[in-house]
């Protein structure tokens, strides 16, 4: 019998003309309308919904526009230095193919739009077909049906594959399900090897991967340890380890990437202390039998393999020992690393979002115990088990960085399912419509999406308002009377200078993103400065206007009520800026900065792309 439910000869029936992947292509081209009506007006405008989007969109037109393929710099941010970023080619490749491409038939700005809107639903494809491929290893086709409908309604998920959506966390999803679906393939050395080749992209692309590197690369010697005749896949994965982190990075960011140390990316020292522990597997695993035939051999095969790791990294990474973010300045890390949420704890979110994601990740933990309890003495009773491990890492992983809730809630996607198969089944074999009507309510609360929509409504219930936590959108592209002024250096708040570069030729002092934390920590001392000392600091940038978000400074005016951010609240007159009524709208302000006799300060021009 097949997966944690049982089939019967009605649900085959009902069922049995349509295919699982036909229903993937269904429920994807569904997904598609939807998230196209859905964001029409966000696309008319490129109301990008993080900045990060809006920077890699201004990373892909410079990589268009001639700047090398290896130089990741912004030079239109931190003019004279350039804005630094970390972010890997692999993401810009297929944007910028599709845009030459469609370039052929239609002018490129067109091309560019219809890239943005459809390039991140078209990755939710992949994305439901791998999910098929999973459910139909753990269980029948009604289960499969009912987890292809989940899959492609949960939101905590599918939101990274909506229009605009550009950065690389629908990568990070869709990579991370392909590595599920290896993990329960068969134990070969061909398996081992491809969840490596998968997970070092996946690492290339965002040093986030590294953890489900290790979970996965945990599992595989945890089933090695079990049962050394498993040890195929392992030294499948291990050899992938000595080999794809290198030959990734040479393509994608260079020769300098390989022999350097850089905390927040896949440099030297994690490629030598991946490389490192999976030799020493390697070593063992093709050694004769005799030298892991017992346990107590094995485990220490294992130690060996982690000291090598641990004493690697600490010898050619020791100033990645404090994380990839142990460089912040004190105001920097106040101000703005740790109000970013998606990045935080579980219990740091607002009350809304902690509430819906917890009933939702609660729901989907009863369902894993319980499928698995199902699945007991069944062919697929081990892959359940080995699921349920792979949810307990990343659920944890997740309730440390919110963000990774993604993952976690898409490898509870089988449970789920299970979850609400066996409550369709139940209301279904009642002779009565409560019985039915319990069950098809039991059924919605089996959703990821009906527990979330249930948890914001239960905060309600606590808090004065569902407040998401996000930053709201204080402008768009199309806001933007500022971009029909000849290019300026910006001194602009931080999340908005993104957006800025993307609907302007002006330039910005920086950006949010971490490698420029002097320039982010200069920035911050301006707007928390009383304003005679705000200028010296403005000033000295050179730049033209000062620019910003009501809603970013409120934070900074109320902890320095007499600085320059609580100023500019307050409408209160400064000497040296000018209010641009004509350029300003909405929240969104300009300044033309002016010295003592009045006249306007030098702009600062960036220098072109090298």
């Amino acid at each position: 019998m097949a997966g944690p439910t049982a089939k019967t000869p009605d649900d085959r029936n009902r069922f049995s003309a349509l295919s699982p992947d036909r229903l993937a292509l269904i429920l994807w081209l569904g997904f598609v309308a939807a998230s196209l009506y859905i964001h029409r007006d966000a696309i008319a405008t490129l109301a990008f919904s993080d900045p990060d989007n809006a920077m890699r969109l201004v990373q892909v037109r410079d990589l268009i526009a001639g700047q090398s393929w290896f130089d990741t710099t912004q030079y239109r941010t931190n003019p004279g230095n350039g804005g630094l970023t970390h972010w890997s080619r692999f993401i810009d490749a297929p944007i910028v193919g599709l845009i030459q491409l469609l370039s052929l038939i239609v002018d490129p700005r067109t091309a560019e739009r219809w890239v943005l809107a459809a390039y991140p639903p078209l990755l939710a494809l992949p994305l439901l077909l791998v999910f098929s491929r999973i459910l139909q290893i753990l269980g029948d086709r009604p289960f499969v049906l009912v987890g292809l409908a989940i899959a492609a309604t949960t939101i905590t998920y599918l939101h990274h594959f909506a229009p605009l959506n550009i950065d690389h966390h629908n990568w990070q999803v869709l990579l991370s399900v392909v590595l599920l679906w290896l993990a329960l393939r068969p134990a070969s050395f061909t398996n081992g090897f491809l969840s490596a080749f998968v997970a070092t992209i996946y690492v290339e692309i965002s040093l986030e991967g590294f953890p489900f590197l290790g979970i996965f690369w945990a599992l595989f010697v945890l089933d090695w340890l079990r049962d050394p005749a498993r040890e195929s896949r392992l030294r499948g994965f291990s050899a992938g380890m000595v080999l794809l982190p290198a030959l990734w990075s040479l393509p994608l960011r260079g020769t300098h990437y390989v022999s350097s140390v850089f905390c927040d990316s896949f440099s030297l020292p994690y490629i030598a202390a991946a490389a490192l522990a999976g030799a020493v597997f390697l070593i063992f695993l093709t050694a004769p039998a005799r030298w892991t035939g017992s346990l107590a051999r094995r485990v220490s095969i294992v130690a060996a393999a982690g000291v090598a790791f641990a004493a690697s990294f600490s010898l050619t990474g020791a100033p990645c020992l404090a994380g990839p973010f142990g460089e912040l300045e004190p105001l920097v890390r106040i101000f703005w690393y740790e109000p970013i949420l998606e990045g935080r704890p579980l219990w740091e979110q607002v009350p809304a979002r902690m509430i819906a994601y917890s009933l939702a990740t609660a729901v989907g933990g009863a369902a894993t115990v319980w499928a698995c309890r199902r699945a007991r003495g069944r062919p697929e009773a081990e892959n359940w088990m080995r699921l349920a491990l792979l949810i307990l890492c990343s659920t944890i992983l997740a309730l440390l960085v919110i963000r990774s809730l993604a993952v976690a809630h898409a490898f509870m996607i089988p449970a789920f399912a299970a979850l609400a198969v066996a409550f369709w089944r139940w209301g279904d074999a009642g002779p009565g419509p409560w019985r039915r009507l319990c069950g098809t309510l039991l059924l919605l609360l089996s959703m990821p999406t009906i527990d979330i929509a249930l948890g914001f409504n239960l905060s309600l219930l606590t808090t004065r308002s569902a407040e998401s936590g996000s930053t709201p959108v204080c402008l768009s592209r199309g806001d933007l009377a500022l971009a029909d002024e000849p290019p300026a250096l910006l001194f602009s708040s931080i999340h908005i200078a993104p957006t800025l570069l993307v609907g302007t030729s002006h330039s910005v002092v920086t950006t949010g993103h971490h490698r420029n934390h002097a320039a982010i920590n200069r920035v911050l001392s301006a707007f928390l400065a009383p304003p005679d000392a705000a200028r010296r600091l403005v000033g000295a940038q050179n730049a033209r206007y000062l620019v910003f978000c009501e809603n970013e400074l409120a934070p900074l005016a109320r902890v320095s009520p007499r600085g320059l951010a609580a100023h500019l609240l307050e409408r209160r007159p400064i000497d040296w800026l000018e209010p641009q009524a004509k350029l300003s709208s909405g929240g969104f302000h300009v300044y033309r900065i002016v010295d003592i006799a009045g006249k306007s300060a030098r702009s600062s021009r960036n220098p072109p792309p090298r």
